[in-house]
């Protein structure tokens, strides 16, 4: 059985390519957060869109979703949910905000983890509490269905035993200088996927929990750019390094280097796209831009309602001469008539 320790990431002991893409990552953070103070209108916005697309691409990486024109007033709360995979959507759009809320306040434990769970499931058809009570597995399907590879899991009498000992890796390292936090977080998702605690829905905790690890050590990154929509636009790198750093898992001969590469190399898109958009907006000061930063970057379809919802600061005839700009500047474009009009930004207008 797997062995939870984490000690092998003591700084002498890890591959100096990913120590130094760990420092890269820390230093490009540093300068976004430092544009950011200066700019609470421009991370407003950017914080508004992030939220919006994590909601969508956490749920479709595990084929959950809906009609785009929904999304939006979904994460707004404008809309009630309709169907199982809307009432899902909505589920993590709460628990991602709360975990934006209260990050400083969790404590990593196993009661958190039930308790993050609940959230994500309790409007869901298969809401059930607690850890998984049957075995399971993961199935991969390739275009036509057919079943490519079956993945073991750990077995569901062992599952409380091995998220106890994941926790408890977890802290013994947690404030060891020598650990780099950037190096233990995607080796902490890593072993959760492999344990697949839960019945369902354990993707979409990995991601969840991936965001309040990054908080809790200071990486705020994930307020401001989806870390979920860079996953889903790379999903089978994703999966490809998960793979190759599970095998051996079971008998302490796995990799955890494929896995750490391809999240680092993830994370820092993410800075460098945050570290961009701060910088070309960098001393902008009027209201009205944050709702411009925010209609540049959308790439779901919103309604004047749903703006005026998003930015109360900003009055309804602001809101309006700014759509009306837009579209007649070709930034952005109108689909749709009367109240069913919605706005996206034009697919050559988009940076």
């Amino acid at each position: 059985m797997h062995v939870f320790d984490y000690r092998f990431l003591k700084s002498t002991k890890v591959d100096p390519d990913i120590l130094n893409r760990a420092v890269n990552i820390e230093r490009i953070g540093g300068r976004s957060r430092a544009h950011l103070l200066n700019m609470a209108t421009v991370a407003s916005a950017l914080e508004r869109n992030a939220i919006v697309m994590s909601v969508r691409d956490s749920n479709a990486i595990e084929g959950i979703g809906t009609t785009s024109d929904r999304v939006v007033g979904l994460v707004n709360g404008s809309i009630a949910p309709s169907g199982h995979d809307e009432k899902e959507m909505v589920c993590y759009s709460e628990a991602l905000r709360f975990i934006h809320r209260e990050h400083g306040r969790i404590t990593l434990d196993k009661q958190f983890i039930l308790d993050l769970y609940a959230m994500l499931m309790s409007r869901s058809d298969r809401n059930v509490p607690g850890f998984k009570t049957r075995d399971n597995a993961i199935v991969d399907r390739d275009a036509e269905g057919n079943i490519v590879n079956v993945y073991r899991t750990v077995p569901a009498d062992d599952t409380e035993r091995c998220v106890d000992q994941l926790i408890w890796a977890f802290w013994e390292v947690r404030d060891d200088p020598e650990v780099n936090s950037l190096l233990l977080i995607p080796c902490f998702i890593m072993d959760f996927l492999r344990i697949h605690p839960f019945p369902d829905g354990n993707g979409r905790m990995s991601r969840l929990l991936t965001a309040l690890l990054l908080y809790q050590e200071g990486y705020d990154v994930c307020r401001y750019v989806s870390m979920e929509s860079k996953i889903n636009a790379s999903k089978m790198d994703y999966y490809r390094a998960l793979e190759e750093s599970q095998i051996g898992w079971f008998d302490n001969g796995c990799d955890y280097g494929p896995f750490i590469h391809y999240f680092l190399g993830e994370l820092f898109l993410c800075y460098r796209d945050l570290d961009r958009m701060a910088g070309e907006e960098l001393g902008r000061k009027k209201k009205s831009e944050g709702l411009e930063i925010f209609l540049r970057l959308m790439s779901l379809p919103v309604s004047k309602a749903e703006l005026m919802g998003m930015f109360p600061e900003v009055s309804r005839i602001t809101i309006e001469r700014t759509l009306k700009r837009m579209c007649d500047s070709g930034v952005i474009e109108s689909v749709g008539s009367g109240r069913a009009t919605r706005y996206i930004p034009k697919t050559d207008s988009r940076r």
